[in-house]
């Protein structure tokens, strides 16, 4: 009697859960799921607000009181048996009844709350988005500006007329450096790049010339890079303050680090140091007054120390000495001096050291056989 009475029971249920539930109804303004024909969402950029928790419809809290007593059924089945399935169902459907009011009142909450937090961010890229567009268009400002400039004035400060000549002529030390202002063969490819300029010096279309400006001074260069042969490696580096250069590097064996420094002064070159046996130190230093030479300084055996000096006559138009200095043990002390008179040899002074060497090296000369013969100190 009691299996016939839990199947009068089953039946009922059942057929409830046989039944088609009714068409899922979602809160206004939320995003819709896929229809049951497989059409595609359609989500609206800017979904209507959700409409305030009183405001259910009849299909929403029906299908809510469907959903906790289908939850309802299947937990009584599981735990009661038939009867517990019903009266799960029957519980659930009531919890249901009550409860949609506050269920659909804490989703429109919900779905408030993020839709506020999707009008911030919204705000917040455009607000990013419109301060990119009013840096964009200040650098373009600049970039014009300075490229207006370069169209009006000369690339690069000038030397002064007398200041190329001193760098090429010391003796037996010529050396070629880059200009600062060379004209391109052709039209240069200038390519604006923020505070950067490229351009073609030979028009063979690879770059070999690169001027950096200082940002905050449109228009002002701070550094120069320069292939000087035209294969697009940087083998001079020119440094500016105010415009104005102040020291150029340069390299000249290619080893790519430079190995002589020029150093100016107003415009004109006021210091010429070198490192010419690439081993890291100074072997050659010529200073400069009024852009001509004026004395040169030498490290004759590679030791790390000077031991020549050459003063040059600065009251002559040409490059004239006026004495020369030997340290002939490189102990740093002067042992022999040498004065000239319209480059000729007047007088020559010998410390006491000085003039035993002198003789030592007179007498190993003499001495040697002629293939063992050693070199004089020269003047």
């Amino acid at each position: 009697m009691n299996g016939r009475l839990g199947w009068i029971h089953l039946v009922p249920l059942l057929t409830l859960l046989a039944c088609q539930p009714v068409a899922v109804q979602y809160p206004p303004g939320s995003i819709q799921s896929p229809a049951a024909g497989g059409g595609s969402i359609n989500a609206s950029p800017t979904p209507p607000p959700a409409p305030p928790a009183s405001q259910v419809t009849g299909p929403q809290r029906w299908h809510h009181a469907w959903t906790k007593a289908m939850e309802g059924a299947f937990i009584g089945l599981n735990i009661f048996g038939p009867f517990g399935g019903a009266g799960g169902f029957t519980l659930g459907l009531l919890t249901g009844l009550v409860t949609a009011d506050s269920h659909y009142g804490g989703l429109s909450a919900q779905i408030q709350s993020e839709q506020e937090k999707d009008r911030q961010l919204e705000a917040a890229i455009e607000e990013e988005l419109e301060r990119q567009r009013t840096l964009e268009n200040q650098v373009s400002a600049e970039t014009a500006q300075a490229s207006g400039s370069l169209q009006d004035k000369p690339a690069l400060p000038k030397d002064p007329p007398g200041a190329p000549r001193a760098v090429a002529n010391p003796p037996r030390e010529n050396l070629s450096v880059a200009s600062v202002n060379k004209r391109a063969t052709s039209p240069a490819a200038v390519t604006p790049f923020r505070n950067v300029e490229v351009r073609d010096i030979n028009g063979d279309g690879v770059p070999d010339l690169w001027i950096y400006y200082d940002p905050s001074k449109p228009g002002q260069i701070v550094r120069q890079e320069e292939a000087t042969k035209h294969d697009g490696r940087v083998d001079s580096w020119s440094y500016f303050n105010d415009g104005k250069l102040v020291r150029r590097d340069a390299d000249t064996t290619g080893q790519g680090r430079p190995d002589t420094v020029f150093y100016y002064d107003g415009d004109k070159i006021a210091r010429e140091e070198r490192d010419e046996f690439g081993r890291g130190h100074l072997t050659y230093r010529a200073s400069y007054q009024d852009g001509r030479i004026a004395k040169v300084e030498k490290d004759t055996r590679g030791e790390g120390r000077i031991d020549f000096w050459i003063y040059y006559d600065t009251s002559k138009t040409e490059e004239v000495i006026a004495k020369d200095e030997k340290d002939l043990n490189g102990d740093g002390v002067v042992d022999l001096w040498t004065y000239y008179e319209n480059g000729r040899v007047v007088r020559r002074d010998v410390s006491t050291f000085g003039l035993d060497y002198l003789n030592q090296e007179k007498t190993l000369y003499l001495s040697a056989p002629p293939d063992q013969v050693p070199t004089m100190p020269q003047s």
